[in-house]
């Protein structure tokens, strides 16, 4: 009998271990992500936190960052689109009268073009940032922001009354307030 209290502690044992070993093997696959305060990003596990210092394994070495440098540590947190516009989202065009109109938005079209009209021999120009709501209306233009060739008031003033009848295709998964840019060329 003692043999067999033996023997179903030791199967009790070993299926201990085994998952012990398996919840630890998923544990150091478990991907950190720590943003700095410089906009570093890091990819890596978090190994501990010790002394202000945080200790981080990148690419299988312990990087050790004090904690006055980190901005935000993610710890498998998805992190969804906020809809501000990326640098390299795709510059698209549309036609409107005579004008091609350019602009960036990301993963959506624009389905109406705004209207072009100028009163006026002035050439340039003019960046529109729009935020956009989740039916496709521009909720807010701003004209003038970098990469405008202009000041000139009145090519502002149409940019931004312009800009503000374009309309954006409709989209139940976009951020509440997206934005990205209409670019008029005069």
């Amino acid at each position: 009998m003692d043999i067999s209290k033996f023997e179903a502690n030791s199967a009790i044992m070993r299926i201990f271990c085994i998952s012990i070993f398996l919840l630890l093997s998923h544990l150091t696959q478990a991907q950190h992500n720590v943003i700095l305060k410089s906009g570093e990003k890091l990819h890596g596990v978090v190994m501990l936190i010790r002394n202000d210092t945080l200790h981080m394994a990148v690419d299988r070495k312990i990087k050790k960052i004090e904690l006055r440098y980190v901005s935000s540590i993610f710890f498998d947190e998805y992190v969804p689109y906020d809809g501000r516009l990326l640098l390299n989202d795709e510059v698209k065009t549309i036609k409107s009268g005579k004008y091609i109109i350019e602009y960036q938005m990301k993963e959506r079209k624009m389905v109406k073009a705004p209207i072009v009209s100028v009163g006026t021999e002035d050439k340039g120009k003019v960046v529109v940032e729009v935020t956009v709501n989740r039916s496709g209306l521009v909720m807010k233009a701003v004209p003038g922001i970098t990469g405008s060739t202009t000041s000139n008031e009145y090519l502002l003033t149409k940019a931004k009354f312009a800009a503000q009848g374009a309309r954006f295709e409709k989209s139940t998964l976009a951020p509440v307030e997206q934005k990205g840019t209409i670019i008029f060329t005069y």
